[in-house]
């Protein structure tokens, strides 16, 4: 059967496939394909998404207006029945051209332009706007055998990718150190074990691996697996994550009423925010720190020199105060008492993260000394952000290095790194 000849059936399944290998976990809405029911139920990381799935005969302008709107009044109606779920409508067309997204585009951004959609074509390409981190794009999958796309399989350093190594790396955190990284400390034996205490797919979990062993940094060793060759890894760990743009804006405090760095760790200890501490994980010993986001807002914390300061070493001082901000709109800057600024003017710079789950999933509480719980990026994507910055950013980073992941990440190499 050709791709242009899919029954419903297929092109659900081929949707199912492909948001999986995004990262995403999938599973049919209870009753799928009633009216009262979502088709799928999707989550990433802390967000839960209702989609709505519908199929194009053809690519016409009133056939998917009329198709998306459908979809989008349906998910919509599942969500405002769930809390803390977004809508995702989603239409499967013949094949995504320019024209194709173009028509869904400005139709959405007309009549709902906060909403996330999505559209997958008959070959298996997938293209999802307004869903913070997967926006990079189509990922295309052939048509008989289905697969990510090659840039992905070669990368280790993808959202998720990252995420993996943090949930790898946590164990070398102990006891005060624990502070400096959010993320399940369990033994971790298998590809699987892996995607349940990762919260992620185990295609995408084991993908990982397969790629990280033929790469040569993953081994198992008496404790289960573990990265090694370490300095080599986070060397081109660090590349990788400057090779990626990345969006940034400059604000300042519409109603000033404290120093910029301070004002801006109190507007973020009023985020919607929790530390969770779990004694047990999926029935292994271990300790699983999490910082739950507990608001329908984009995720934020601080981020490079700021958060340097916040986890309490040495600081560059002087530096530009840094926010990572998960979706940049006026909306979620005027949440937290700023606006847009020019340069000149500017007392913020927020940066929109390009891999926001391996950001956030890891971010951690600090405690300032006003007595005050903020959000911060863990050690090692501080460490990673700061080393490439012109605002002696080495110097920041050796620091790091020096009081922190020398005895951390860097501290149990093993014989496979002194080689």
């Amino acid at each position: 059967m050709t791709s242009a000849h899919r029954s419903e059936a297929e092109l659900s399944d081929l949707l199912r496939r492909a948001l999986e290998g995004r990262g995403f976990l999938v599973r049919p809405g209870e009753g799928a394909g009633r009216h009262d029911q979502p088709d799928f139920e999707a989550t990433l990381g802390e967000r839960r998404y209702l989609i709505e799935f519908k199929a194009a005969g053809r690519n016409r302008s009133e056939i998917l207006h009329g198709l998306v709107a459908a979809a989008l009044m349906q998910a919509r109606r599942h969500a405002a029945n769930t809390p803390g779920a977004k809508a995702l409508p989603i239409v499967a067309v013949s094949g995504i051209t320019d024209r194709t997204e173009r028509l869904v585009r400005d139709w959405m951004e007309r009549e709902a332009p906060d909403a996330a959609w999505g559209l997958i074509s008959r070959d298996g390409e997938l293209l999802l706007r307004g869903v913070p981190g997967l926006e990079a794009g189509v990922v295309r999958r052939g048509p008989t055998r289905p697969r990510l796309p090659r840039q992905h399989e070669l990368d280790p350093f993808t959202d998720l990718g990252q995420w993996l190594a943090k949930v790898l790396l946590a164990r070398r955190f102990r006891g005060a150190d624990r502070r400096f990284l959010s993320a399940p400390q369990v033994p971790i034996r298998r590809a699987r074990h892996l995607a349940q205490a990762a919260n992620v797919s185990e295609p995408t979990s084991a993908r990982w691996v397969k790629l990280m062993r033929e790469r040569g940094f993953l081994e198992d060793g008496r404790d289960g697996l573990s990265l090694v060759r370490t300095r080599e890894f986070l060397e081109q760990w660090r590349r990788a994550n400057g090779a990626v743009p990345r969006r940034e804006v400059v604000a300042r405090f519409v109603l000033p009423s404290a120093a910029p760095d301070q004002q801006l760790r109190a507007a973020l200890a009023r985020a919607p925010i929790s530390r969770q501490v779990v004694s047990e994980l999926r029935s292994s010993s271990g300790v699983s720190t999490t910082v739950e986001w507990n608001g329908d807002g984009p995720r934020a914390c601080l981020a490079l020199f700021e958060a340097a300061s916040a986890l309490g070493g040495k600081h560059v001082i002087g530096a530009p105060i840094h926010l990572y901000l998960e979706s940049i709109t006026d909306a979620s800057l005027q949440a937290l008492g700023l606006a847009r600024s020019n340069e000149q003017d500017g007392q913020v710079r927020v940066i929109e993260p390009a891999r926001p789950e391996s950001v956030f999933r890891a971010m951690v509480l600090a405690q300032t000394r006003q007595e005050l719980l903020v959000p911060v990026c863990d050690i090692i994507q501080t460490w990673l952000d700061v080393a490439d910055h012109p605002a002696r950013g080495k110097e920041q980073a050796d620091e790091i290095e020096r009081s922190v992941l020398s005895r951390t990440i860097f501290a149990e190499q093993g014989h496979a790194d002194d080689a």
